[in-house]
């Protein structure tokens, strides 16, 4: 480490290090001793030591985030096989590729299994574990409520409950190999148009929707309502309410169960307004009440 290091600064890296690698382990189901792993990646370890002399501007968190990166990764690879650890199955649902169209042919999965990212929709990314708005349309499995857990995992026997046919990214991700992180990120994705199209009317309805109800024209609204400082909160108003009626028009008419509407027209807008700081109260009259969170 740094020659700065005196005695009882190396002491308590030390200790802290060993729990750093006890963590590592647990968390990727590992059975290779603390030490041991420490030992295997010594030389990567002193590498990140930080550098003041040099100019290296890291704070001491920044180094540590460094080093449970390498620690865990190396956990990794110390069990290039699946344990059923549940990781991939907790971590965020799978998005489906267009490999996996063929599972809707063989109804293993129905629209109520599914959901829909629209273009634009601030989402977050279980392969690169940051959020970001899609730059293309998406469907995911649904999570369970209040967590971010596949719906077909099963918790007591962290089993997956169609693994015979589950999705192309769950057959390919391996947890205890993040360099094919890139392999999934590059497969074609499934998207609506290629489910619903032969649907004709429906289908167009949607495409409608799209239009008019889009993220970009919501986060539009958002800067705008920003610029006139709260003044022009009727058009964002309209803008959910349009949204929320299409939806409502469209179960009627085409008879949809209520647990597909996520799929066919993707999340309500309501449901998004979160991300801009404000809060959608639905009133008895129908209409929507906007308020800061």
């Amino acid at each position: 480490m740094s020659k700065d290091f005196n005695r009882a600064d190396w002491d308590f890296f030390k200790v802290a290090l060993k729990e750093e690698a006890r963590e590592a382990i647990w968390k990727v189901g590992a059975s290779v001793e603390p030490q041991t792993l420490i030992e295997s990646v010594l030389e990567e370890i002193q590498e990140l030591a930080p550098h003041p002399e040099s100019g290296d501007t890291r704070t001491d968190e920044q180094v540590w985030t460094q080093i449970r990166e390498l620690l865990l990764k190396t956990a990794y690879a110390t069990r290039p096989h699946c344990i059923k650890c549940g990781k991939c199955c907790t971590s965020g649902s799978p998005t489906l590729t267009k490999q996996d169209m063929d599972l809707f042919v063989k109804d293993v999965l129905t629209p109520k299994h599914v959901i829909t990212i629209r273009t634009g929709e601030p989402v977050y990314s279980n392969v690169t574990e940051q959020a970001a708005n899609a730059d293309h349309e998406l469907i995911k499995i649904r999570e369970k409520q209040h967590s971010r857990t596949c719906i077909f995992y099963q918790d007591l026997t962290r089993t997956c409950s169609i693994y015979d046919s589950r999705p192309r990214q769950c057959v390919i991700q391996e947890c205890w190999n993040p360099s094919n992180y890139y392999q999934i990120a590059q497969e074609p994705k499934l998207d609506r148009k290629a489910i619903l199209e032969p649907t004709g009317y429906f289908w167009e309805v949607i495409e409608r929707h799209d239009e008019r109800c889009s993220h970009a024209e919501l986060a539009r609204l958002m800067a705008r309502l920003g610029a006139t400082k709260g003044h022009t909160i009727d058009d964002v108003l309209a803008l959910l309410q349009m949204d929320h009626e299409v939806r409502l028009r469209a179960a009627e008419r085409f008879q949809l169960a209520p647990d597909t509407l996520d799929f066919f027209f993707g999340r309500p807008l309501r449901e998004v307004v979160f991300v801009y700081g404000l809060k959608v109260e639905a009133q008895p009259d129908g209409t929507f009440l906007v308020t800061a969170q």
